[in-house]
């Protein structure tokens, strides 16, 4: 690798200010460190992933643990970029490893299972506790990385634990860990705000002063969405009529629309902008087909990009699976620069799927008996 490397991406984040305190996801995340190999941290963006690791490892920190941290982000698909980032995340905790690894890493680059023993070999010769943090792994897609994990994983020494934050599950043997007790699990259900953690972001760290009955209904209205929670306590700053902006409060909120067109849409590849785009106009898509499409494509290749989509956009089968209904609305206007008198017309042709708030979801119950 020829390039320097961008130490920055080697930094735990700085904790934002008032950050509320989670002891019950803390202990999760301790109890993993203790017994497992191996972290999951998997939600959608907006869950708040990288704040938890980051507060975790704050609250914890000891002279008897050690703490590496490396983001990702899409140029590390390259293998030997990816290794060299994850060697020298490792050396700012355990400055003796990883050398005569990285020497490996030249031309001629050495096999990968050759460069990751002798790292391993360096590795269990390190006296104190290491937890080496893997951030927004979802960008990475190579498979001859994901190979090389997979063999980082079946020898990782003892005192070794390594997280990996992501917005979807990775390519590992997740299956065989979870079988062998080796895997600990955080999901989008874990991470939801619950109602005094919403009461207590809201009133204690946004400042708002909000009524316990309007903390509840905008907990109820968002399910614990931090990202969403976080976006309505901007819009609601300087309102009069909060119960009325409470009540109306939706996944085609400007903030959140721009949220997701940010944080989610323009960072999906091509392919699956075209899906978007080509099945904005539609009220509800019910199983793609090949006559969804301007150009050929299977119908296994379709599911994978709504696969993606839902995994990356929704928080699973409740409120906030309507972003998928509100965001395609502008998918148009911003992904491809059409004018904002598409998405306008696009917007009012949208009709929000029934029974999808918490206060209707019988409809949901019934539909499934």
């Amino acid at each position: 690798m020829d390039s320097p490397l961008l130490e920055t991406k080697l930094y735990v984040p700085k904790l934002r200010r008032g950050v509320v305190a989670r002891p019950r996801l803390s202990e999760h995340l301790s109890r993993g460190a203790a017994e497992s190999k191996l972290t999951l941290i998997s939600a959608p963006a907006g869950f708040g992933k990288t704040t938890l690791v980051a507060e975790w490892l704050a609250a914890t920190a000891t002279k008897e643990r050690s703490a590496a941290w490396l983001s990702l982000d899409q140029s590390d698909n390259d293998p030997a970029s990816f290794w060299s980032y994850l060697i020298a995340a490792l050396q700012t905790a355990a400055p003796a490893v990883g050398a005569t690894a990285l020497s490996l890493l030249q031309p001629p680059q050495a096999p990968v299972e050759a460069v990751l023993a002798t790292l391993l070999n360096e590795l269990s010769a390190v006296p104190n506790d290491l937890v080496l943090v893997l951030d927004d792994y979802h960008v990475i897609d190579a498979r001859e990385i994901q190979g090389g994990m997979e063999f980082l994983l079946d020898h990782l020494p003892p005192r070794l634990h390594l997280v990996i934050a992501t917005r979807a599950d990775p390519a590992l043997p997740l299956s065989r860990l979870r079988a062998r007790g080796e895997l600990a699990e955080i999901r989008a259900a874990d991470l939801r705000f619950t109602p005094d953690e919403a009461g207590a972001y809201l009133n204690e760290v946004m400042g708002l002063d909000l009524a316990a009955r309007d903390v509840a209904a905008l907990e109820g209205r968002t399910e614990g969405w931090i990202a969403a929670l976080q976006l309505a306590a901007l819009s609601m700053r300087g309102r009069d009529d909060v119960a009325g902006f409470i009540a109306g409060f939706a996944g085609d909120d400007r903030y959140i629309v721009d949220y997701l067109v940010e944080e989610v849409l323009q960072r999906q590849p091509e392919r699956v902008r075209e899906f978007l785009l080509q099945t904005s106009i539609l009220d509800r898509l019910t199983g793609p087909s090949e006559a969804t499409f301007s150009s050929s494509r299977s119908t296994a290749v379709a599911a994978g990009i709504a696969t993606t989509i839902f995994s990356q956009m929704c928080c699973g089968p409740t409120y906030w699976t309507s972003c998928t209904t509100a965001c395609p609305t502008c998918t148009e206007g911003r992904v491809s620069g059409t004018s904002s008198k598409t998405c306008d017309r696009k917007r009012s042709r949208t009709r929000w799927p029934p029974g999808i708030s918490r206060e209707r979801r019988t409809w949901s119950s019934a539909r499934s008996r």
